[in-house]
């Protein structure tokens, strides 16, 4: 290994001994934090850094303090800050404005320079610093992720910058952190140098900093990790190792990539088929006596709320996370970029922030990820499990009122729910009530579960999904 490899490593550790939930471990499936023995779930958004002008985005637009302050406002306990290995390999010591001076962009100097002066008289890694530094003080966590090797927008398979041996990848500078590598993709992919460099890098930062979680990716664009069923990868890292997996609208299913199958099929059937996906390339990860953490680092939809096939994703996927109360990472968090495929302050339409920095670019944020955001299950509770039915696509739960009407409302509701002893009923918590409905595409209600044996079988209890918290916006007929 190089000394410069080495160096690399020792900055990670740096910037994780920032966060005061650290160290994190694993237990079985779950993240703890071993100061309290406690989950740690972890809520991340995508902060990407990783583009030409190699610094984190948005400090143009607003100082860095008030940033790091609208990832707490909206309930982010960590964030995926992306990187570019070039900026340590090559540009660690070259000045921000230096940078910013050869891709001629003023706009955005003017814009750091009213904001985050001192930025500019920074390198880039100290820039990292200071933002790592902040998020630290706002009690953020950090999940560094070795996004690409030359800083540009990733990803497509002819950009050499996507697997061992790429022009743009060679291993023996191939820095790693907590995140090995984002989305392996190109025609060089192949298990055995999979093997040999995951293994490789992930007992370098154990070796390094025996401390921090070391994320495992998979191969085609962080989809695919089922080959892990046949050869697990048999490297010891103590209670660290976690996997992570990617997911989005056009991500597709097997060799079928359509982002238009959402509208060209039944919610219900392509839903199913893709949590069966889901399960057999990633999910079964998590399940078994060797189960261990799997964490949806990347999934995004358009935030401006107009493309149907996204919404569709969303709300299936949503369901999947909630039923297994899965860590997650949104894509993503900026609203604009420097400068992306060479045009200067860039949109980002799947950006949590609008273009101000200001705003929520999608209204219904708060109400749609309140859930997702809060630990619904705590591997070392004693308390029961029950049942909350949700709404996916609001955000809310169904909870009864007086008039033993099924409506949506805040998922703070005291209503929960049980499968009935022939798990054929779905009965309210602490009453002998049960969902029931006269046929398909009718309202529901609830009412005595002794009297009416009409009751939820009609609706088809094979489309309905209730674990810990899971229900199909066109399951319950609100």
């Amino acid at each position: 290994m190089s000394s410069r490899f080495v160096f690399l490593l020792v900055l990670v550790v740096i910037y994780a001994s920032h966060s005061d939930a650290y160290p994190l471990s694993t237990q079985n499936r779950w993240i703890i934090d071993e100061a309290t023995g406690q989950r740690a779930k972890l809520v991340c958004a995508n902060w990407a850094g990783h583009l030409q002008l190699m610094i984190p985005e948005g400090l143009d637009q607003r100082p860095l303090k008030d940033i790091v302050g609208e990832l707490v406002k909206h309930s982010f306990n960590c964030v995926r800050l992306t990187y570019a290995i070039y900026m340590w390999t090559r540009y660690g010591n070259e000045n921000v404005s230096a940078t910013f001076a050869s891709l001629d962009v003023p706009e955005v100097v003017e814009g750091i320079a009213k904001n985050n002066p001192y930025v500019l008289s920074m390198t880039h890694v100290q820039t990292f610093d200071a933002v790592v530094h902040e998020l630290g003080v706002q009690n953020v966590k950090v999940l560094l992720d070795n996004h690409v090797s030359e800083p540009m927008w990733c990803c497509n398979d002819d950009d050499e910058n996507g697997f061992f041996h790429d022009r743009h990848f060679n291993p023996q500078e191939w820095v790693v952190a907590m995140s090995l590598r984002n989305e392996l993709h190109g025609p060089r992919q192949n298990l055995k140098d999979w093997y040999r460099y995951m293994s490789q890098g992930a007992v370098a930062i154990h070796k390094t900093n025996p401390n921090v979680l070391v994320l495992i990716l998979g191969l085609n664009y962080d989809t695919e990790l089922q080959f892990l069923r046949r050869k697990p990868l048999n490297i010891d890292l103590g209670k660290k190792m976690v996997f992570e997996t990617h997911l989005y609208s056009w991500s597709g299913i097997g060799t079928l990539k359509l982002r238009e199958i959402w509208t060209k099929q039944p919610l219900n059937r392509i839903c199913a088929n893709n949590v069966k996906a889901i399960d057999y390339r990633a999910g079964f990860l998590t399940t078994g006596k060797n189960a261990t953490p799997l964490i949806f680092t990347e999934f995004g939809f358009n935030e401006a709320g107009s493309l149907v096939e996204d919404n569709r994703f969303l709300t299936c996927l949503q369901t999947y996370l909630l039923g297994k109360d899965l860590d997650w990472g949104l894509w993503a968090f900026q609203g604009t970029y420097y400068l992306k495929k060479d045009q200067v302050q860039v949109d980002e339409s799947f950006g949590v922030m609008d273009e101000t920095w200001h705003n929520l670019r999608y209204l219904n944020f708060t109400y749609k990820f309140r859930l997702l955001q809060r630990k619904n299950l705590e591997p070392n509770s004693n308390a029961p499990i029950v049942n909350i039915l949700y709404h996916p696509l609001s955000g809310q739960c169904a909870q009864v009122n007086d008039k033993n009407e099924v409506e949506l409302g805040s998922c703070e509701t005291k209503n929960r729910w049980v499968r009935g002893e022939d798990t054929t009923k779905i009965v309210l918590h602490g009453s002998k009530k049960c969902l029931t409905t006269v046929g398909e595409g009718l309202p529901v209600v609830v009412s005595d579960c002794e009297r009416n044996n009409n009751s939820w079988k009609s609706v088809s209890l094979s489309k309905l999904h209730l674990a810990t918290l899971n229900q199909h916006e066109e399951q319950l007929c609100l």
